[in-house]
């Protein structure tokens, strides 16, 4: 054998390298598609794990509101005697079924050997255990009041013979010691305790599963890079989108979450889907802590702003310094509208007058209701030239008030204004509460500027017991 024959049969050909080139491509490929698809499938439980967190915190959430609405009625009915409080109770338990619906909500997720359902059931058996003392203390109620206008679902419980026995003043208070028992307490506790511990739960199975489906992403995300080394070539453009759809938004989000923040909506469609969910759960959380805000700061009956708040505003203003006008308006006659239309007519009087008093002044002004039939306004960027405009506001006011809904009459305010160049001050409210006073002097409907009252040289006027 010669030398030609020698090199062509043991030379390397370029079309055998082509093909193992070939080969070892396809598996290389073919590992990171099936890595992929491990990291797919990582993130893919990881967005099951947090949805069922979501449902398991809002189904707690739901069952201890529920236990605490039903004791709210309960107790406000034993106290007060009033049928709504119990036919709310009633409606709470038969209609509504929040906490049985919170449990088929969690059975669909659940499997009945999990821990988080079993506790869950626990807590529904306390709370309808807190249900039948309730309606036990409400049966005695109305006992005490003959059983007028019992409802049939009351009636159907029994009274012990001890309790019969019991004068009508006598039931009122078994009652009442009923609901506001250490034992009742104790298992309105209970029932907390167990919605805190599914909750809990959840979170260490969450966490877990966090971990160990971060130890695997870690691992897979090791052998995409090694892959990448080895077809950094050929495969550049591969190497690049993994880095800059995988690992550094995966970064960017382990910054975010140390400083409590929303995550970017960056990368692949895994991380970006990963992404939306964790900034849905933290809008919810978001959007409960602004409600709260709102429900501390605003009047549940009128809407506007509550003395609380309007506190929070004389406060700024007094700090700003700039020309304010500061109106404090009462509702004439209130005492003999509550007495003629009852509390309801009391409530939607001072309704409307919240109303108009929103569409009379503008959008910047500050409206609050800051006692019983006590309103204030705090105007701002208003001059003492302005004087006559908010006159003709308060006569627009009263005359929208003849004409309310419910046809109640006479519905009238008596304001008292004064202004300030330099912002709030308790001597601006002072002044205001001596002007409404000079109205009220004067026969009520109507408006008075202090300064006005301070020429004309009135009586000496009582002084103000007023503070804000």
């Amino acid at each position: 054998m010669n030398e030609a024959q020698k090199v062509n049969g043991t030379g390397i050909k370029i079309r055998t390298v082509n093909v193992i080139v070939l080969i070892l491509t396809a598996i290389v490929f073919g590992c990171i598609l099936y890595i992929s698809t491990l990291v797919k499938t990582k993130f893919n439980v990881l967005e099951s794990t947090l949805k069922k967190f979501v449902i398991c915190q809002r189904c707690s959430e739901q069952i201890t509101n529920a236990s605490n609405l039903l004791t709210e009625q309960a107790r406000l009915f034993v106290i007060t005697q009033r049928d709504e409080y119990a036919i709310s109770y009633i409606k709470e338990i038969t209609d509504t079924k929040t906490y049985e619906k919170a449990l088929e909500t969690m059975s669909s997720v659940y499997s009945a050997q999990d821990t988080t359902l079993q506790q869950l059931k626990v807590a529904i058996r306390q709370v309808k255990t807190l249900t039948d003392m309730d309606m036990y203390a409400m049966r005695l109620i109305y006992r005490a009041l003959n059983d007028k206008n019992l409802p049939g679902i009351i009636n159907e419980i029994e009274v012990n013979s001890m309790d019969k026995a019991l004068s009508p003043e006598g039931l009122k208070q078994r009652a009442i010691s009923l609901l506001f028992s250490s034992g009742y307490i104790v298992q309105k506790q209970k029932v907390t305790e167990n919605c805190t511990l599914v909750i809990d739960s959840m979170e260490k199975q969450m966490q877990k599963e966090i971990d160990m489906q971060s130890v695997d992403l870690g691992v897979n995300i090791t052998k995409l890079r090694l892959l990448y080394l080895l077809l950094i070539i050929v495969c550049i453009s591969i190497f690049i989108f993994l880095i800059c759809y995988i690992s550094k938004p995966l970064e960017k989000f382990i910054t975010k979450l140390d400083e409590n923040e929303k995550l970017d909506v960056i990368g692949s469609f895994e991380i970006r889907r990963l992404a939306t969910r964790y900034n849905e759960i933290y809008d919810m959380k978001l959007k409960t802590e602004q409600a709260l805000i709102i429900q501390a700061e605003y009047d549940t009956l009128t809407g506007i702003l509550n003395r609380r708040a309007f506190e929070k505003v004389c406060q700024n203003s007094s700090k700003t310094r700039q020309p304010v006008a500061l109106l404090m308006i009462d509702m004439d006659n209130f005492k003999y509208i509550n007495d003629t239309y009852g509390h309801s007519g009391g409530d939607t009087a001072l309704q409307e007058l919240a109303r108009i008093l929103k569409e009379t002044f503008r959008t910047n002004d500050y409206i609050a209701r800051i006692g019983g039939d006590e309103f204030a306004a705090l105007l701002p960027n208003f001059q003492k030239t302005s004087s006559m405009t908010i006159k003709q506001k308060i006569v627009s006011v009263n005359a929208k008030l003849i004409a309310v809904k419910g046809g109640i009459k006479p519905l009238s305010v008596s304001v008292g204004c004064s202004f300030s160049e330099t912002g709030f001050s308790k001597q601006l409210m002072r002044e205001a509460d001596d002007a409404l006073y000079a109205v009220k002097e004067n026969g009520k409907k109507g408006c008075m500027i202090y300064d006005e009252i301070q020429k004309e040289n009135p009586p000496k006027l009582q002084p103000s017991e007023t503070n804000i």
